[in-house]
């Protein structure tokens, strides 16, 4: 059995226009292709595909059952065609963005779209590090691009470029004993438990904002907001993250006569040595043209 892909492009035309004339148009093909075409597929299978006895031919149940099938090869082709055209023009076919904290996601699904109707055979992978675990994974070319706060010593191999700032708002459980105090002093933060992001490797950034005496260290932002509703202690959250709970009362925003809510600045992050390829490119610009000014808020 040797099955072509034209005459399984031919069985589809002729199910989806519903008469072998039809589907003759269709494909600008005579009505006598066609219906050789699909009777030849006939015998290849062994089936009948069609039941001719009315004015029309219509799907046996075997056909109906092959057409599907089909369907499923022919997307698989039209797709190979597709990665093997964005190949041969110089589109990468594998593209790794680290993002620092998965707590990014919402404010970068509309740009994911984009990405995703501009290259369909891209291979998007998003990896979610935090702290130096990103920079780790762009000096060692496990990632491409990278979203990151600001980081205290960034790597010299590492370019950067601003894409705004986050307000990370003080935050108690309402139960906490912190929550009945109006103003809050250095040593009020300092003497209650502090609950902290951290990534896996000890280096300065880890220690970057702590206050407490004592600290619980959590891997991500959404794990830290859990543990603030639980009354468990205190922390500085990413503002966009808070809207549902403080909504719900879950968590108080505290004010402290010593600083105001603490500003965090983001960036995205590249290999000065690595060129990008054309879906980094494009995904890095893209990135870059979202920013209004270097002071943007996206609490948005």
């Amino acid at each position: 059995m040797n099955l072509t892909l034209e005459q399984l492009r031919t069985l589809r035309a002729a199910a989806e226009s519903g008469s072998f004339s039809a589907a003759a148009r269709r494909l600008g093909k005579a009505q006598s292709v066609v219906s050789t075409t699909i009777a030849n597929l006939e015998i290849d299978l062994g089936l009948v595909l069609f039941d001719r006895s009315k004015r029309l031919p219509t799907l046996t149940p075997a056909g109906a059952r092959i057409l599907a099938e089909a369907q499923q090869v022919l997307e698989l082709c039209a797709h190979l065609e597709a990665m093997a055209g964005e190949l041969a023009a110089g589109i990468e076919p594998r593209l790794t963005l680290a993002i620092d904290d998965d707590s990014q996601l919402p404010w970068l699904g509309a740009l994911l779209e984009a990405f995703a109707e501009r290259y369909p055979a891209v291979e998007l992978e998003l990896l979610f590090p935090l702290l130096e675990d990103l920079t780790d994974m762009l000096l060692a070319g496990r990632a491409q691009l990278g979203i990151s706060y600001q980081q205290l010593h960034p790597s010299p191999e590492i370019a950067f470029h601003s894409l705004g700032s986050v307000t990370m708002p003080v935050i108690v459980a309402p139960d906490h004993p912190l929550a009945r105090k109006a103003t809050l002093t250095r040593a009020d933060l300092q003497g209650a438990r502090q609950l902290m992001v951290t990534g896996r490797r000890e280096g300065a950034e880890r220690q970057r904002f702590r206050l407490g005496s004592q600290v619980w260290w959590i891997e991500g932002d959404l794990g830290v907001l859990e543990m603030v509703k639980r009354g468990l202690g205190w922390a500085s959250v990413p503002e966009f993250l808070l809207r549902d709970a403080l909504a719900r009362g879950e968590v108080v925003r505290l004010s402290a006569d010593f600083m105001a809510d603490p500003t965090l600045g983001l960036e995205l992050l590249w290999h000065r040595a690595r060129p990008l390829g054309q879906a980094g490119r494009w995904l890095k610009e893209a990135l870059l043209a979202r920013q209004e000014g270097p002071h943007q808020s996206i609490n948005a």
